[in-house]
């Protein structure tokens, strides 16, 4: 059984158009300013709040990423609609996005439980 968590903020928070989100994103990227002092980063804490506000601050942290090093992508975030105690993990499997469904790694979850 799959099992889809849909882009619930896409059309709000920021654009549902892939093609014009990858546009946005591809802009802030090219805008941070190359600097021989930063290193590639091996993790980061990028801003969730929408694109209009933190899309510069999020391209800055993600320019530092190199993507050929990364083997592994955990997606925190917090509870909006209920308090908890701990950490949750997801029961989905695939996380929708207006640029392409990212494949949740279900094995991982599982050894994470």
């Amino acid at each position: 059984r799959s099992t889809r968590r849909s882009a619930s903020h896409a059309g709000s928070w920021y654009t549902d158009d892939g093609d014009e989100l990858k546009d946005q994103m591809n802009d802030w990227l090219s805008e941070v300013k190359e600097s021989s002092k930063q290193k590639p980063c091996r993790g980061l804490i990028g801003p969730h709040a929408g694109f209009s506000y933190s899309g510069p601050t999020a391209a800055f942290a993600y320019k530092h990423l190199d993507p050929e090093k990364v083997q592994r992508i955990f997606l925190l975030g917090p509870s909006h609609h209920h308090y908890t105690e701990g950490c949750e993990l997801t029961a989905c499997q695939i996380y929708e996005t207006p640029v392409g469904d990212i494949q949740i790694d279900s094995e991982m979850v599982k050894q994470l439980m």
